[in-house]
């Protein structure tokens, strides 16, 4: 069975129907106390229970949205690819916009359906930014390897020579970006390599080498949180087990790669539904955290045939905290929030 949303509206279902199905399985597998639903979730942190091991604790994730010039900004073109339909509605499976949901995968952990859209897409970003999309620090080059060699294997292609390129070379094969994240001599994990060509308000060229505190530092409320449990998550994570999560944004524009400040016109009626399905594997030889970020994006109208998708949607953008309102642009996306919906009457 498909993972994607689109395979279960062919099979009647609704996106209750969808949830509830993600629900049982992240019930079932992953030992999850509680069961998903499609009610809005007033907490702000979940635990959870992972392999027997309660002390992993809480654990969420939350997408960055940088406010910095970019020279490239005005010189770039735009990096779109809108499609028709939402392949996830995470929101409708927890409404928190920056709450992390670990479940089994569902399907393969990377997009490996053929799209040359897809490698026109990021060999143009590459073309454009270079190292600001593609990089390997020399600690990470072993692990990007091991990475690159399972994707090959996956798309059933020979593994190339090993070397810097080799997961560039490997991310041209699938739809999603990948992201290395290695552990220091103090344990601390550190992203060491990534091919990143559509990222959500975050640049490669600030986070390469950071450790995860820092990676998300400018988050409200996260290392204090959970900071120190999402390394002990990390060495903890069996090799053999992959996990996925998703995290969902509104957006003012449908750039797959959005690295700038918006630019919002408070008179647009115009939005777009983005989506991120992303996975999670320890590499067997390095211990490196294999991460994968696949990005789907559709015009918020999509969701108007969906039952119960606004609806939930709009519970979510309601019960946001303020300071992560302003963290993920909701309070600038207001006005044009209101002109959509009543544009929509809904």
């Amino acid at each position: 069975m498909s993972p994607g949303l689109s395979a279960f509206l062919k099979m009647g279902m609704n996106a209750r129907s969808y949830v509830d199905t993600l629900a049982d399985v992240e019930k079932g597998v992953l030992g999850r106390k509680k069961t998903i639903n499609t009610a809005v979730r007033r907490k702000f942190v979940q635990s959870f229970s992972f392999g027997g091991n309660g002390d992993i604790g809480k654990l969420w994730h939350h997408a960055r949205m940088i406010p910095q010039d970019d020279p490239m900004t005005q010189s770039r073109p735009s990096f779109e690819r809108i499609e028709q339909a939402p392949a996830f509605l995470p929101h409708c499976n927890d409404p928190r916009i920056v709450a992390m949901g670990l479940a089994p995968m569902l399907g393969s952990w990377v997009d490996t359906t053929p799209s040359g859209a897809w490698r026109a897409h990021k060999t143009t970003v590459r073309e454009q930014l270079g190292r600001r999309v593609y990089a390997v620090l020399d600690e990470g080059v072993g692990a990007a390897n091991e990475f690159a060699g399972l994707v090959f294997d996956l798309v059933d292609k020979k593994f190339g020579a090993s070397d810097v390129e080799a997961l560039w070379q490997a991310s041209l094969e699938v739809a999603d970006d990948l992201v290395v994240m290695q552990s220091d001599d103090h344990g601390k994990y550190r992203l060491v390599a990534a091919s990143l060509c559509s990222p959500s308000d975050w640049r490669l060229e600030e986070k390469l080498g950071a450790t995860m505190a820092e990676v998300h530092g400018p988050i409200p409320r996260l290392n204090d949180e959970i900071g120190d449990q999402i390394d002990r998550f990390f060495t903890r994570l069996p090799t053999d087990r992959f996990i996925q999560r998703f995290n969902w944004s509104l957006m003012p524009h449908p750039d797959l790669m959005s690295r700038d400040d918006w630019q919002v016109n408070p008179a647009s009626d115009q939005l777009w539904y983005r989506a991120e399905r992303q996975s999670l594997r320890r590499l067997p030889t390095s211990g490196a955290i294999a991460f994968t970020i696949r990005v789907h994006i559709c015009d918020l109208t999509a969701l108007l045939p969906i039952e119960g998708a606004l609806e939930s949607l709009w519970s979510a953008v309601e019960t946001v905290p303020d300071d992560l309102r302003r963290y993920k642009g909701l309070d600038i996306l207001s006005p044009v929030i209101a002109n959509w919906r009543q544009k929509n009457r809904v």
